[in-house]
C-alpha cells in the first residue's frame, strides 16, 4: 500500500474518532446540566430503553421535535460513530489494496471487514 492511502486511513481514523468525541462530548454535557442536584439512580436496575437496540431508533429518538431530542442518545450516537472507525478504515484499507492489485491483502481485509460488519448484528 502506497503512503498515499496510509496518510488518508490515518486522517479518516483521526477525523472519525475526533467526530465520536465531540458527539459524546456535547451529549453528556447537556445530559450532566439537565441533571443539576438530581441523586443518582444507579442503585434501581431499569435496563436499558429498546430504542438503544438500534442506530436507527437512537438517531430517531435523539431527533425527535417533542423532546428536543434524548440526551443519552445523543451520547450513544457517539458511542455507534466510535465502532463504525475500524469499519471504514479496513474498507478503505482493502480499496487502497485492490488499486494497488495487492489481492491477497485484499481479501484478507475483505474477510476482516465482513467480520467486523457480522459482529455488530451479533
Amino acid at each position: 500500500m502506497n503512503s498515499r492511502i496510509s496518510i488518508v486511513l490515518a486522517r479518516v481514523m483521526i477525523i472519525g474518532t475526533l467526530a465520536a468525541a465531540a458527539v459524546i462530548a456535547a451529549g453528556l454535557v447537556w445530559y450532566l446540566s439537565a441533571h443539576v442536584g438530581e441523586a443518582p439512580g444507579d442503585h434501581i436496575f431499569k435496563g436499558e430503553p429498546k430504542y438503544f437496540e438500534n442506530p436507527v431508533g437512537m438517531i430517531q429518538r435523539a431527533l425527535e421535535p417533542d423532546v428536543v431530542g434524548q440526551r443519552r442518545s445523543i451520547v450513544m450516537i457517539g458511542v455507534f460513530l466510535l465502532l463504525l472507525n475500524p469499519p471504514i478504515r479496513v474498507a478503505l484499507a482493502g480499496a487502497g489494496y485492490l488499486a494497488g492489485r495487492d489481492r491477497l491483502y485484499a481479501a484478507i481485509s475483505g474477510i476482516v471487514l465482513a467480520v467486523l460488519l457480522a459482529s455488530f448484528f451479533w
